[in-house]
């Protein structure tokens, strides 16, 4: 038929093509169901492995409420980790000045105010996010000179339970004091408005670091029996808890992206988590 190319037996290219056409759909597919598997999984492990737990816990006086609050870790020269509820980190800073910058207050018990009482006098609050404010204003009360600080997308929501000083990002100056260098807010991806730090210190042996304190999604979990959640969520590393990157991100692109450009700092000393153990030397500056 004039027009038409010669036939050809082309069966065996169209066979490698749709093998390899095939190949990525059925991946494709056990990807986005794997992905809806571990969604339905995170949150439905998170209320079995954790919130029922607690609340019949708290009912025989075992919940989280009742853990002590361990005692001041120190980490450099100047920051201290207080770890309260068995699984959240308050980060301590002493300033130049002296005084202690709190981030993620803990809960204010007893022989915690006496362990802070000997380090230094209490300056600044620090709320890092809609979900780690439950203590600010206890603290505030006791103690009312202290300034309470908040990102800023969260300024009006914060001040309608605690009186705040200002934003994180617009009192940078204010904060110098605590070795404040620069705030990475994570609005981009991050669902509860929360932000990276970066902070000037020094190493306990007195060398001259940066520290970068993680938002919450980003933590450091190792798998543990003794933590059932973090078992099944936990990650070694610089890496974002598979609940948060599932259920709690708006952009994941964004947030690994953010993640990343966060590892990739240099001269990283230390990285700081509001959950999970410290990372220090190499394991601060290793990439996700």
């Amino acid at each position: 038929e004039p027009g038409r190319m010669p036939k050809v037996d082309r069966s065996a290219i169209w066979k490698a093509i749709t093998t390899k056409a095939w190949t990525r759909l059925g991946i494709d597919i056990a990807v986005r169901l794997w992905e809806r598997l571990s969604m339905i999984n995170s949150v439905v492990g998170w209320i079995c492995l954790w919130v029922l737990p607690d609340a019949l816990l708290s009912k025989i006086g075992l919940g989280k409420s009742n853990s002590p609050n361990s005692a001041p870790k120190q980490i450099t020269k100047n920051i201290w980790q207080i770890e309260y509820w068995g699984y959240v980190n308050a980060t301590v800073i002493k300033g130049k000045d002296g005084s202690l910058l709190i981030h993620s207050a803990p809960v204010a018990r007893r022989p915690t105010i006496d362990q802070l009482a000997k380090l230094g006098p209490i300056g600044a609050i620090v709320i890092p996010n809609l979900s780690h404010d439950e203590f600010a204003h206890v603290w505030k009360e006791k103690l009312p000179e202290a300034k309470v600080y908040c990102p800023e997308a969260l300024v009006e929501e914060m001040s309608k339970g605690v009186n705040v000083e200002g934003s994180i990002e617009k009192s940078m100056d204010a904060l110098a004091n605590y070795g404040f260098k620069s705030c990475m807010s994570c609005d981009s991806w991050c669902a509860f408005n929360d932000c990276f730090l970066r902070v000037d210190t020094e190493t306990i042996e007195g060398k001259s670091t940066t520290a970068l304190i993680s938002c919450c999604p980003v933590a450091n979990l190792t798998r543990s029996i003794f933590k059932p959640i973090w078992f099944f969520y936990g990650f070694l590393g610089l890496r974002m808890v598979r609940q948060c990157a599932l259920v709690f991100t708006k952009d994941l692109k964004a947030a690994r992206e953010f993640v990343n450009k966060m590892a990739s700092i240099p001269e990283i000393g230390f990285v700081l988590f509001q959950h999970g153990q410290a990372l220090s030397g190499k394991a601060a500056n290793a990439q996700p």
